[in-house]
């Protein structure tokens, strides 16, 4: 067959021995068949690149007519990306006979067509041919897109790993940004490279385990290319292709990990704590307690998640402390102060209370956290420095230094409300013989018993003081008249007078008392004491057991 006889359109075929005539002729019409009803287009070319045949199927695949394409070349039905090419690839298939490349291919109507190509040369009288089988691909590559499309769009971390070699052949975007690595690196690259935990051999036993299985779950540690090390949870899947391969997804678990490490540190710190905290939800109910909560307050977690920490509550602080103290919270998300509460057993014990308020990422509350400090004990000493401070031990009366706070006080009072105050300036007539024949135990008998009746001489909201010594003080605010004065004042003179028996020891005494009237005799604290101490002598002067205004 001439190569006159392929531009007809004939698919050469290597020569037989001598047949009969009628056997050569079944062979070129069954080859003529085949070539012509194959479903893969076929182009035959002579060396040059000009086409000398095509088949019915490689018409139809780039849409010209027979005539038409044996007056054309190859270039002219490919992209020029893959026309670029042809020269290249017409001399790897002299050098080596044959090839297989992919190219895209360019029909009438100006789609594109990618294909796949078989190229071999055929040596049929004494000529050489070159035949070009091309099949369409569009399928396959469209579910390669598809494919590629769906393992960039998964949110883990996507690679594919070849059994025979543990080297790796396919990866996602993601993975590439998980390791640091780009993605042509990582296709030069095995599991060995990037894993951080296990050996080679620890690896390639596992990934026998995978086979066994089909699939396993685990996590592990990679070597990023920056050299820190991420964790990893990784799903692997086992599949019988291409030789065996498995198919891993890849997911970061860094950050799950370091909250995971925060919130054991958390709880450790949380129950190791001493102080009590509690944390409530929204809504102000218990979630969690820590062992100090219950240790303090008497009750186990178990009697209080779910309810209101109200029960806690003392009954000292007003509706209005918790109004103002939930205001805060809201307003600054943050409150600090001290309350009396109440545990189980009834017992009443003071806290100092830090409160936050933990929000969630769209700003609602999401808990409250207290935390809590048992202070009762440091309370009770503080009000014990505090009452020996400013209070005499004898006789439990406010002692000289509280005094003068407290007239200070009422001086002020007074004159924002425009009233008056009397005070008195008492002293103990005889006490000094009773010291003296009785001894100090019977003198501070008698001290605490004369504070005692002078104070229920007067309203439980005037102020009784010692000063010192045998001397005593009485504020009386809000005072109308003289007569209401000079009444409080006998009535402690009278009380003063009476005996006073301890066991078999009799004592007696009296009272000398002087008084002075604010705004009327003085306008400070200091001339008001420093008046009512002479109008005192004034009283003992006179006779004493009786008492003298300052004027």
């Amino acid at each position: 067959m001439s190569g006159e006889e392929f531009r007809e359109g004939a698919m050469p075929r290597p020569a037989g021995d001598a047949g009969s005539s009628r056997r050569e002729a079944l062979t070129d019409s069954t080859y003529r068949r085949l070539f012509e009803h194959v479903g893969d287009a076929i182009f035959v070319m002579d060396v040059n690149g000009n086409f000398v045949a095509v088949n019915e199927t490689a018409c139809t695949h780039v849409g010209y007519s027979r005539k038409e394409l044996l007056r054309m070349r190859p270039e002219q039905i490919n992209v020029p990306e893959s026309a670029d090419r042809f020269s290249e690839r017409m001399t790897q298939v002299a050098r080596e006979g044959h090839c297989t490349v992919e190219a895209v291919h360019l029909h009438r109507d100006g789609r594109h067509i990618p294909v796949e190509i078989h190229v071999r040369t055929v040596h049929y009288n004494g000529e050489n041919f070159i035949v070009a089988v091309c099949r369409d691909v569009t399928a396959r590559k469209q579910s390669e897109i598809e494919y590629r499309a769906l393992i960039q769009a998964v949110g883990d971390g996507y690679w594919m790993v070849r059994i025979s070699d543990g080297l790796i052949i396919e990866v996602n975007d993601r993975f590439c940004a998980m390791v640091g690595y780009s993605r042509n690196e990582l296709l030069h690259m095995s599991v060995s490279d990037l894993e951080a935990i296990e050996s080679p051999d620890d690896t390639a036993q596992h990934i026998r385990q995978v086979m066994e299985r089909g699939h396993d779950l685990f996590e592990t540690k990679h070597r990023h290319k920056n050299g820190q090390l991420v964790e990893l949870e990784l799903s692997v899947t086992y599949a019988d292709i291409r030789g065996g391969v498995i198919f891993i997804l890849a997911r970061d678990i860094s950050e799950r990990k370091r909250q995971e490490a925060e919130l054991k540190l958390a709880s450790l710190i949380f129950n190791a704590s001493t102080a009590s905290i509690v944390a409530t939800d929204a809504d102000n109910r218990i979630v969690a307690v820590n062992a100090a909560f219950s240790r303090i307050t008497g009750y186990e977690a178990q009697e209080v998640i779910g309810r209101d920490p109200r029960l806690l509550q003392s009954g000292r602080q007003s509706n209005v402390f918790y109004q103002e103290m939930w205001q805060t919270l809201e307003r600054y998300g943050h409150w600090e102060g001290e309350w009396w509460n109440r545990r189980k057993d009834g017992e009443e014990y003071a806290e100092q209370v830090i409160m936050n308020v933990v929000r969630d990422g769209d700003g609602g509350v999401y808990r409250y956290v207290k935390v809590a400090s048992d202070i009762t004990e440091k309370k009770r000493l503080n009000d014990l420095i505090w009452r020996q401070a400013h209070y005499d031990t004898v006789t439990n009366l406010p002692n000289r230094q509280l005094f003068f706070v407290c007239l200070a006080g009422e001086i002020d009072n007074c004159r924002a409300l425009g009233s008056r105050l009397a005070l008195y300036f008492i002293d103990l007539d005889g006490f000094k013989q009773v010291n003296d024949e009785h001894g100090h135990a019977v003198g501070d008998k008698v001290l605490a018993e004369a504070a005692g009746r002078i104070t229920g001489c007067v309203r439980s909201s005037d102020t009784v003081a010692r000063l010192g010594g045998d001397e005593f003080t009485v504020i009386l605010p809000g005072v109308v008249d003289r007569a209401r004065v000079e009444e409080v004042a006998q009535d402690i003179i009278k009380a003063l007078a009476q005996p006073f028996r301890f066991g078999e020891v009799a004592a007696q005494i009296s009272g000398s008392i002087g008084i002075v009237l604010f705004p009327d005799h003085g306008s400070d604290g200091a001339e008001l004491v420093k008046l009512a101490d002479q109008a005192m002598y004034a009283a003992k002067s006179q006779g004493k057991n009786t008492y003298s205004y300052v004027d």
